[in-house]
């Protein structure tokens, strides 16, 4: 799930990347909410954390794409994710929220939704981190 930094003929291959990545972080954050109460495992905290890695990276790439390659992302994420939760967004929540305004705003919305993608990792890695003690609402 690399996006391509090649300018020339891969903007198809960037748009799959970019709804893949999506789609399996929607993927995630759901299991984390909805497999308990249906009865499946829910990801361990190592998948999370992993996971959590891989958005940073795709937040990356996407900074790279949008012509931002030194804008710190983690930090700007952080710092939104903090905002979300200071509002008293729990961890699950803010991860659901960054993802929707991420998918909403695609690749076109370059630094922003890379910023997005990292609010997501965050909220991701808060899960992991409390491991059992995980809420699902």
């Amino acid at each position: 799930m690399t996006i391509s930094t090649a300018r020339v003929p891969l903007p198809d291959h960037n748009q799959q990347t970019f709804e893949t990545c999506i789609a399996l972080a929607l993927q995630l954050v759901a299991s984390i909410e909805l497999a308990p109460a249906v009865g499946d495992q829910a990801p361990t905290s190592e998948h999370l954390l992993n996971f959590a890695r891989q958005l940073d990276r795709h937040a990356d790439d996407i900074a790279l794409l949008s012509g931002q390659p030194h804008a710190n992302i983690p930090g700007q994420g952080w710092a939104r994710y903090q905002d979300l939760r200071g509002a008293g967004a729990p961890p699950l929540q803010a991860a659901y929220h960054a993802l929707h305004t991420a998918a909403y705003l695609g690749l076109d919305g370059g630094q922003a939704t890379a910023v997005m993608l990292s609010v997501v990792a965050c909220g991701v890695r808060e899960l992991a981190m409390a491991g059992r003690e995980r809420t699902y609402h």
